[in-house]
């Protein structure tokens, strides 16, 4: 299993918050995207665009209280998941 979603960047395990692992069509778990990128086999926001993504991984991490260099790291990896090179 990969260790984060690779449309946001999000781990796909954590301790305080489980199995954050998004679900198939036939109902298995995802190995490649969580729960908020992906449902029922297929992207919650099919049409986003990588900026849109920029945008909402900036937005949560700030309501965490993350700071500006963690939320540039997390903007910069974004290009690099298995969702955004295809395009």
């Amino acid at each position: 299993m990969t260790k984060q979603c690779q449309s946001c960047g999000m781990p796909l395990q954590t301790k305080k918050a489980g199995d954050c692992r998004g679900n198939e069509a036939d109902g298995t778990k995802s190995e490649k995207w969580c729960k908020l990128c992906y449902e029922n086999g297929s992207f919650i926001t099919p049409n986003c665009s990588l900026d849109e993504m920029k945008t909402i991984v900036d937005n949560a991490l700030k309501e965490q209280g993350s700071g500006r260099l963690m939320r540039w790291m997390a903007q910069k990896q974004l290009p690099r998941l298995e969702r955004w090179k295809e395009k």
